[in-house]
């Protein structure tokens, strides 16, 4: 895959690190309530865009970014993303207050490894490796070391 997404996951990992760093810094001033609600403004703003461009154009984006709203097909669990942001949004900013940025990372990246190890196999169906373990472990390791530092 020769293109910018497959820069994805790293420039994520990038803008969780920025965006946790600089909620922090707006929360020593405003205070972190203030600061999740000026996040929730810009993404309110910002997915809105993104949602009315698509609906023109949503093959502008990938083929599954047209908007295709079914409301009898909701179910509660739709909300729970948004719950989770909100976890991420209030958490990085309290977690880098209290440990620094990079126990905070380390420990998330080790979970979040965990975590994707478990919903491969539980909700994708992909095999668990020796391999995969093994790399675990090992950030596992890297995350223990550097909280102890």
């Amino acid at each position: 895959m020769n293109s910018w997404v497959s820069f994805l996951p790293a420039i994520l990992g990038v803008v969780v690190v920025l965006q946790a760093g600089l909620n922090k810094k707006i929360s020593a001033q405003w205070g972190i309530s203030s600061a999740v609600l000026l996040n929730a403004l810009v993404f309110a703003v910002i997915a809105a865009v993104f949602y009315f461009v698509s609906l023109g154009r949503g093959d502008l984006f990938a083929a599954n970014m047209k908007p295709n709203v079914d409301l009898k097909t909701f179910s509660w669990w739709y909300l729970v993303p948004g719950a989770l942001g909100c976890v991420l949004v209030f958490g990085g900013p309290m977690a880098i207050m209290r440990w620094g940025a990079v126990h905070t990372f380390i420990l998330i990246i080790s979970a979040q490894l965990l975590a994707s190890l478990l919903w491969d196999y539980q909700v994708e169906g992909l095999p668990v490796s020796g391999m995969r373990i093994a790399g675990i472990s090992l950030a596992w390791i890297g995350a223990v070391l550097v909280c102890k530092a």
